[in-house]
């Protein structure tokens, strides 16, 4: 980083990262022309020299560290939304749905040979309902299908989803 800071030592926010132009107003490894100096590139260079001078992340957040690095705990959940509706569920984990609004969920793992449903739990602190669908029983390799029925406007979201195990 250092050798890409300008005659004041100042670093840019932007560096020319590929061949000069031709009109010569950008060179590889030279400044866009955006932002500099900037306040917040300085900041992070200082914090990753002191971090490798220390041989430790100096501004990382010891508990989340702990938690979530030296002592990690694995989530038996995967979240599922309308919003990010994933399509493959680790074996032997419990899908999480995750909605805006009350809604019965009525699955099948079978294509549609028997149904089961799922209601939903509210968390008030969150203005979320969540149903929780516990796939152990399942085979490796089953795909879940499922749609909802909203109960606030009592009707059918029109569509269903796959989730396989995988």
């Amino acid at each position: 980083m250092e050798k890409f800071a300008n005659a004041g030592h100042m670093i840019s926010e932007q560096l020319w990262d590929d061949d000069d132009l031709a009109d010569g107003k950008m060179k590889r490894g030279l400044p866009t022309g955006a932002a500099m100096p900037l306040c917040w590139s300085h900041a992070e260079y200082v914090s990753l020299v002191r971090s490798r001078h220390e041989g430790v992340c100096f501004d990382r957040v010891e508990p989340a560290y702990e938690r979530f690095v030296a002592n990690p705990v694995a989530s038996h959940h995967e979240i599922w939304t309308l919003k990010y509706p994933l399509r493959r569920l680790p074996w032997r984990k419990t899908l999480r749905v995750i909605l805006a609004a009350e809604a019965t969920m009525i699955w099948t793992a079978d294509g549609w040979a028997t149904k089961n449903s799922v209601e939903p739990s509210y968390y008030e602190a969150f203005d979320l309902w969540s149903a929780d669908l516990a796939t152990g029983q399942l085979a490796f390799g089953t795909v879940v299908e499922f749609t909802f029925f909203w109960q606030t406007t009592q009707r059918w979201e029109g569509r269903n989803w796959q989730v396989a195990i995988t």
